[in-house]
């Protein structure tokens, strides 16, 4: 049967687990590097971030190397205009990424973090491609590979994910999140900092859940799946999973 919800990877590496590699390389076709835009359809100076990050995902050079997803923080909605694709939980990852990764108390946006590890202003086009370029000179510590089968009925959709380490980092457990993202939005805005605009926005993460928990040692694998609620109002041609 064939699946109606499309997908961009088969596989991607564990992306905050890779090591520095030389710079200037070309990057291996498994090294991958995983790009989170935190947005809001209410501030001024995120629509050439949204830009920039519908640009990589079309961009032929990156296709299977770069991950672009795009999370509506929640925090602008006082401004007079509520993002349709905001949610509290977008903006707690941001100030999680704040706290324990870049040890700072300050979040804004639009803000890109690639692969877990660093960060930058999301409309800097130049730095974000840098950002790529480093995290695609790093080796990759594993591979995850994910399968998909097609919706349920009720509008469920069941992924299936292999995950296996190829050298130990650091210690503690890792987590496999799988995310299923909509692309192709439109929103008239009618109020805010960009009231009268129609922004489009793509690579917008709908759902996010954790698939299994694996230890950080060298060899360690795991298989299980995760099962996504899909909104019937969501266009299946416009989905993807990562």
């Amino acid at each position: 049967m064939r699946t109606i919800v499309r997908f961009s990877l088969l596989a991607l590496a564990l992306a905050v687990l890779a090591s520095r590699g030389e710079a200037g390389q070309p990057a291996p076709a498994d090294r991958v590097a995983v790009v989170e835009l935190f947005t809001s359809q209410g501030c001024s100076s995120c629509p050439p971030a949204d830009r920039l990050l519908s640009k990589l995902a079309h961009d032929a050079r990156y296709q299977g190397k770069v991950i672009p997803l795009s999370f509506h923080v929640d925090y602008w909605n006082y401004s007079g205009w509520t993002d349709p694709f905001s949610a509290a939980r977008w903006s707690d990852r941001q100030k999680a990424y704040a706290g324990r990764v870049f040890h700072s108390n300050r979040i804004y946006t639009p803000q890109v973090v690639v692969n877990g590890r660093s960060e930058c202003v999301g409309n800097a086009e130049g730095e974000v491609l840098g950002r790529i370029n480093d995290a695609l000179a790093a080796e990759p510590a594993g591979r995850v590979s994910l399968a998909l089968e097609p919706p349920t009925p009720d509008g469920h959709l069941r992924v299936k994910v292999d995950a296996k380490l190829a050298k130990a980092v650091g210690s503690g457990d890792l987590d496999l999140w799988v995310a299923v993202y909509q692309s192709n939005l439109s929103t008239e805005v009618k109020a805010g900092e960009n009231a009268s605009r129609l922004l489009k926005n793509d690579r917008v993460v709908r759902r996010l859940e954790k698939a299994f928990t694996l230890p950080a040692t060298a060899g360690a694998e795991k298989s299980g799946e995760v099962v996504l609620g899909i909104d019937k109002r969501w266009k299946t041609d416009d989905l993807g999973v990562a």
